[in-house]
């Protein structure tokens, strides 16, 4: 029994790694919060996306027998996702020529930067996608505690990306702008691959 739980757990623990750290919307905006404002920021965006996580986790364990009426949603939710991202990536620009001071924040900026990851991936069709597919799937196979690791391994993410982005930056005064350039390409490239499938999901 122990090691079943912890075999899940350990599961779950790389299941989350391997979401949290591929190129994408949200890390995008983690790198750009480490950068411009602080560690903090950088992580408390992680923690918006993760909380949206664990509310698309209860949907999808509600509205699983709805999947059809969601899967019909997407293409509307894929488009308000695309233009939020279109919006942050404009918002990662006027940071530019603003270098900051080390560890400099600014008034509401922790809250902000919550608001913001919780929104970015709150309009993303896909985190719901994949909690009503893979997500309860894994569930059914590995029990709950796969839910332990999976949290605890965004949690790892985004504690040790933002602190890695900020300490770079001290040593690398290029950093700053790198992650930048970084941020806004893949935004971006990201709006536009939501519009276009979302286009593509009417037609």
């Amino acid at each position: 029994m122990v090691l079943d739980l912890l075999a899940g757990a350990a599961a779950g623990l790389a299941i989350g790694l391997s979401l949290a750290a591929p190129p994408g919307p949200v890390n995008a905006l983690i790198a750009s919060r480490a950068v411009t404002r602080s560690w903090r920021s950088g992580f408390l965006v992680g923690c918006g996306a993760m909380t949206a996580d664990a509310g698309f986790l209860v949907l999808s364990v509600l509205a699983f027998s709805l999947l059809s009426a969601v899967r019909s949603l997407f293409p509307f939710i894929a488009l308000l996702g695309a233009a939020v991202m279109a919006y942050f990536a404009w918002r990662v620009t006027r940071s530019w020529n603003r270098i900051p001071a080390a560890d400099s924040a600014e008034p509401n900026a922790h809250a902000a930067s919550y608001a913001t990851g919780l929104a970015v991936n709150a309009t993303s069709p896909y985190p719901i996608l994949w909690w009503l597919t893979g997500g309860l799937a894994l569930i059914d196979r590995l029990g709950p505690a796969v839910l332990v690791g999976f949290f605890a391994g965004i949690l790892l993410w985004i504690s040790a990306f933002p602190w890695t982005l900020r300490t770079a930056q001290r040593r690398f005064a290029r950093t700053y702008h790198a992650v930048l350039a970084f941020s806004v390409i893949s935004l971006a490239a990201f709006a536009i691959w939501l519009v276009w499938s979302a286009f593509d999901a009417l037609t």
